[in-house]
């Protein structure tokens, strides 16, 4: 169905918005997506914080220009759709991953995180890096560390000093 002038406007001034408030965004194959395939997609995306559509090829290379994307993003054909994500761009990549190995759709083209142009391989790569919660997790432990190796060293000597004092006071 042809859209009207309007729409087309409409649509474009969304994609521009998209693009500039996100921090980041994948293109992907969309030419095996069937509509129940796709309500689902975009149910577990959006769990994840982030969203899925199918774009308007034409319309969405224009918003590419004005919004001043990378070059390498502004050719590309066939039926596409975009994920975009406002925080953690590993989110997005670890689910694409998975759509992939198990029903073999949405290969990833190619995607920008913060301005910088990444290809599809790149982004399965990004797949392999843990969340970001878990990353600072893992970091909150290592500060943690010395911490605690502190206060048990400190508190040991404490138990230590007790203990003799109470084996002292039984004899």
């Amino acid at each position: 169905m042809a859209k009207s002038k309007a729409d087309k406007t409409k649509l474009l001034e969304q994609y521009k918005k998209d693009l500039k408030e996100k921090n980041g965004y994948i293109i992907v194959n969309s030419d095996k997506l069937d509509s129940d395939t796709l309500f689902n997609l975009r149910k577990q995306l959006k769990e994840s914080g982030s969203n899925f559509s199918v774009i308007k090829n034409t319309i969405f290379k224009i918003a590419l220009q004005e919004t001043k994307q990378p070059l390498e993003t502004q050719d590309f054909t066939g039926a596409s759709a975009i994920i975009t994500f406002d925080d953690d761009p590993v989110n997005a990549a670890k689910f694409l991953k998975e759509a992939q190995e198990e029903m073999e759709i949405l290969n990833a083209r190619y995607g920008v995180i913060e301005n910088e142009y990444i290809d599809g391989e790149r982004i399965m790569e990004l797949a392999e890096i843990p969340t970001r919660d878990v990353l600072y997790a893992k970091l909150l432990g290592s500060l943690n560390a010395p911490l605690s190796g502190i206060m048990n060293s400190l508190t040991g000597n404490v138990k230590g000093f007790i203990r003799v004092n109470q084996s002292l006071s039984e004899k």
